[in-house]
């Protein structure tokens, strides 16, 4: 009984030293695989952190970029807006017309961006009005009857700032000349082309008054060699010229819409 026990004793031991040894050559290799774990995961966590930082750049740049191409898109109409170039439709009155010369005037004004454009259309003017000031000093001394059944039109421009903007003008004048008290008249219809500029003065929201000058010089006209003769009662005659409205002043009354 006692031999037993010695042995079971023995093979315990024999047991807890071969135990004793495993665990010995296992503990040199654990350090090796978890250094090599601790580093692929350092690694791997190092490229995840990489890469979200590139995707986060990449869409913050992105970002900018848009936000940058918008402002400059935007910065020619908000310039526009700014200068009050917005497209604007506009009737008028020309006032000395209706005021000075006991006729009419009337004209319509588009603008949009920097352009400009204007039809206009006045008649039943005499220019023996207010002493004859729209007359030529010929025919003032001459004292010859004037009168401009129709005058019609358009204009094609430049807007340079809110208020102002030039015109180059094509325009075609009816006449009607009589020497004063004179036996005989003559109608004949002239065309000019000329420069002119506009100034806007608003009054109210809608309602603006727009002095202006105008030179409207004769490139052409009915008339053989722009001059024709007229004869008196008296028998006399005199050479009338073609009537040329030349460099003159307006003043619209206008409303926009």
């Amino acid at each position: 009984m006692q031999a037993r026990r010695l042995s079971a004793a023995a093979i315990t031991r024999a047991g807890d030293h071969a135990c004793a040894g495993l665990a010995g050559s296992v503990k040199p290799l654990a350090g090796p695989v978890d250094a090599s774990i601790a580093a692929r995961t350092h690694a791997f966590a190092m490229s995840i952190s990489k890469t979200s930082a590139f995707l986060s750049a990449l869409l913050l740049s992105s970002a900018l970029t848009h936000s940058a191409w918008a402002d400059a898109a935007a910065q020619p109409a908000a310039s526009e807006a700014k200068l009050g170039l917005e497209q604007k439709f506009s009737v008028m009155a020309g006032l000395s017309q209706w005021l000075l010369f006991r006729g009419g005037n009337l004209a319509v004004e588009f603008k949009t961006g920097r352009l400009a454009f204007e039809v206009s259309h006045g008649q039943g003017l005499d220019l023996n009005q207010v002493g004859g000031f729209a007359l030529s000093s010929a025919e003032r001394r001459d004292e010859t009857r004037v009168r401009v059944p129709w005058t019609t039109g358009f204009g094609v421009g430049y807007r340079l700032t809110e208020n102002l903007h030039l015109l180059v003008e094509l325009k075609a004048h009816h006449y009607e000349v009589r020497a004063n008290e004179g036996a005989s008249s003559v109608s004949y219809t002239t065309f000019s082309i000329g420069p002119s500029a506009f100034y806007s003065i608003d009054l109210g929201k809608h309602l603006f008054l727009e002095p202006n000058v105008r030179f409207w010089p004769n490139v052409g006209s009915t008339l053989a060699g722009n001059r024709t003769t007229l004869q008196r009662c008296d028998g006399t005659s005199y050479e009338h010229q073609a009537h040329d409205f030349g460099f003159f002043g307006n003043v619209n009354l206008g409303y926009s819409f």
